[in-house]
């Protein structure tokens, strides 16, 4: 099994960010999964779009057709998830975030599109958030996503999920040989330079890197700069 490169809200080289023209290039461009965003607008729609608001007007507080005309101005328009899912099923893995509480939804959303549960994991920052995904019978692989340096192990333990996702800030030799030692993956973010891509495609504890450096990440991979991996 090879290691993972993830593309971070789709390829952006040419795209904005969390659209249907960054999630297409992605493919094209041989991500082997798409990281997204998912939020829910005040009419119950699950949408793809990481900050809370656009021009300063919360997204759960608009309906989704206001959605699409704050975001026209910014020359984007924001997917529903299940434009998302009916897009890449088939043809590519997905990373979900959860930036809200809305996980019940968002495997609905997904399995109703076609997906089975190896299709996808879903991610979280909030423990509470991915505890319908981790409860749901259909196995859903849930990983803890963090920026903590303190008990980073212990949290992970408690969350109950599958793998962590730390950003890169956080990811020295001590927590890479913690993991390995603990059998716990790693799936970091957001791993841009060339140098930190090698480095953790070396380490067995990784088992894949989030990206916005698309074609740099498969040079390197191609490059054969890649170790063993605990998965």
């Amino acid at each position: 099994m090879r290691k993972l490169l993830v593309a971070h809200r789709g390829d952006c080289s040419r795209a904005h960010e969390n659209t249907l023209e960054a999630f297409a290039d992605a493919i094209t461009n041989g991500a082997d999964m798409i990281e997204l965003d998912v939020r829910q607008t005040r009419d119950g729609e699950i949408v793809v779009h990481h900050d809370e608001g656009i021009a300063d007007v919360l997204l759960r507080d608009v309906d989704y057709n206001q959605v699409q005309q704050l975001a026209a101005p910014y020359s984007y328009r924001v997917p529903t998830l299940a434009e998302v899912a009916a897009l890449t099923r088939g043809r590519i893995q997905l990373d979900v975030e959860l930036k809200e509480p809305i996980g019940a939804a968002t495997l609905d959303i997904l399995f109703k599109g076609g997906f089975a549960s190896n299709d996808f994991v879903v991610t979280s920052f909030d423990a509470a958030s991915l505890r319908p995904v981790i409860d749901d019978p259909r196995a859903v692989r849930t990983g803890l996503l963090t920026e903590e340096t303190a008990d980073v192990l212990t949290e992970f333990r408690l969350s109950g999920t599958a793998f962590l996702a730390p950003s890169l800030a956080i990811v020295d030799t001590t927590l890479l040989s913690r993991a390995e030692a603990h059998s716990i993956p790693l799936l970091p973010w957001t791993v841009n330079d060339p140098t930190d891509i090698e480095r953790l495609l070396k380490a067995p504890a990784v088992t894949g890197v989030i990206t916005d450096r698309l074609a740099a990440a498969i040079e390197r991979r191609a490059s054969g700069a890649i170790g063993p991996i605990l998965l």
